[in-house]
């Protein structure tokens, strides 16, 4: 009945606080999701760039060494021109091939030296997150 006071018209009818509850669960949800989604990709961007990082230094280190002059039962080249980027340290383990055991070892002897080197070069994150590695040959000329 219009005009009946205590009685409201469907019109102004509004939401109960169970149903503005659930709105409000759904989307804080949703909002979690969307904010886990971001940081995962994020961090999964951070490695990638990294590991970019590490390659591209790995092969300015690869040519530094192989630019250098062959030394016979070399420990390690001089790698003039290359510096590790900041946050990244390098490393290099030369082996020697051994003709009589048709394989490369860690020990030569400067007589004996057969004119071929296997320099393995890693350039590796400090803070761990990537870690690269280049092996090239080096052959007396």
């Amino acid at each position: 009945m219009p005009g009946v006071r205590g009685r409201t018209d469907d019109r102004e009818a509004g939401l109960t606080l169970v149903e503005v509850l659930m709105a409000v669960a759904i989307l804080g949800i949703g909002v979690v999701a969307i904010v886990g989604g971001m940081m995962t990709s994020i961090k999964s961007s951070d490695l990638e760039r990294r590991a970019a990082d590490a390659q591209t230094a790995v092969r300015a280190y690869a040519e530094a060494v192989a630019g250098a002059t062959y030394a016979a039962c070399a420990s390690s080249y001089a790698t003039t021109g290359f510096t590790a980027p900041t946050g990244f340290t390098t490393s290099m383990t030369v082996s020697y091939w051994n003709a009589t055991t048709s394989s490369f070892g860690s020990t030569c002897t400067v007589p004996t030296d057969s004119g071929l080197q296997k320099v393995a070069l890693t350039v590796a994150a400090t803070d761990g997150r990537a870690t690269e590695t280049l092996t090239i040959a080096k052959r007396k000329p």
